[in-house]
């Protein structure tokens, strides 16, 4: 089953995959499309629930993250606050979900110096897709959904089991026209994971104080137990920080759990935080 709708019109990406069955799946419901300019995928145990009443509740949760974050959209509420436009007009849900969004970029600046979004509203959707999977993520609990996997553009949340066994992910490899693996991982508890990049859309992330990043700087994913959102904010503005030496030390300083894609003398390293490395196997 399909959902699509009038989302972010720029592309943005996709940096983690799914593995595992799918359709094929007695036990597990699927529902994809597109959002955000990118493509969604969510996957579920079966529910008491109508199937069409969970695709409903999915598809406004993206119409209100839409209204509330998008910088394409003139008349979302970023937009009127970038454009300092009279906000009451919209209601106390959009409201809240704006407020969210601004204190998970305070939390953020305080692990990775400079990231704060709304100094600069036309980067206030490098969160969205992650609080979308995040509200999503509630959404399907509300319904008593325990065992899902929310992949949207390469922002996921896994919680419970799929068939009793663990989810599985897997990081894609950063090096141009190498649409593969660069290493699967399983979950062992419930988690966000979220990915962030220039090599599949060069220059979509600048860096801080408009400082050059370095081309060494493949991607950085970053894993957080409670909120996708957080971890978006957190790898997006790692990367921002541009050099390999610079992310390094902010992630072990700061105790981040963290996976760094890099290229040293043309040959592509990883580094993986002691904190990633206890969530992960």
């Amino acid at each position: 089953m399909t959902l699509v709708a009038n989302f972010f019109k720029k592309s943005l990406l996709l940096f983690l995959f799914f593995l595992g069955a799918c359709s094929t799946d007695n036990e597990i419901h699927s529902i994809s499309g597109q959002a955000f300019g990118t493509f969604y995928d969510i996957k579920f145990e079966k529910s008491q629930q109508n199937i069409e009443k969970i695709n409903d509740e999915i598809n406004n949760v993206f119409i209100s993250i839409n209204q509330c974050c998008s910088t394409y959209k003139n008349d979302s509420l970023v937009s009127f606050k970038r454009d300092n436009k009279n906000t009451d007009l919209f209601n106390e849900q959009i409201k809240n979900y704006f407020q969210e969004v601004i204190n998970i970029s305070i939390k953020a600046n305080k692990a990775v110096e400079g990231f704060i979004l709304f100094k600069n509203y036309d980067y206030f959707n490098a969160v969205a897709k992650g609080y979308a999977v995040d509200i999503v993520s509630s959404k399907l609990k509300e319904l008593n959904i325990e065992n899902f996997f929310i992949n949207i553009g390469g922002e996921i949340r896994a919680e419970g089991m799929k068939n009793k066994n663990f989810w599985k992910i897997g990081i894609e490899n950063p090096l141009p026209n190498r649409q593969s693996i660069f290493k699967p991982f399983k979950f062992k508890q419930n988690l966000s994971i979220a990915t962030s990049g220039n090599y599949r859309n060069p220059g979509h992330i600048v860096g801080i104080e408009g400082n050059e990043i370095d081309k060494n700087v493949l991607s950085i994913s970053v894993i957080d137990k409670k909120s996708t959102a957080y971890a978006d904010a957190l790898a997006t503005g790692l990367f921002a920080l541009g050099k390999v030496n610079l992310i390094k030390n902010n992630i072990v300083d700061n105790g981040i759990p963290a996976l760094l894609i890099f290229k040293d003398n043309e040959e592509i390293q990883s580094f993986e935080s002691k904190q990633w490395k206890e969530l992960l196997q």
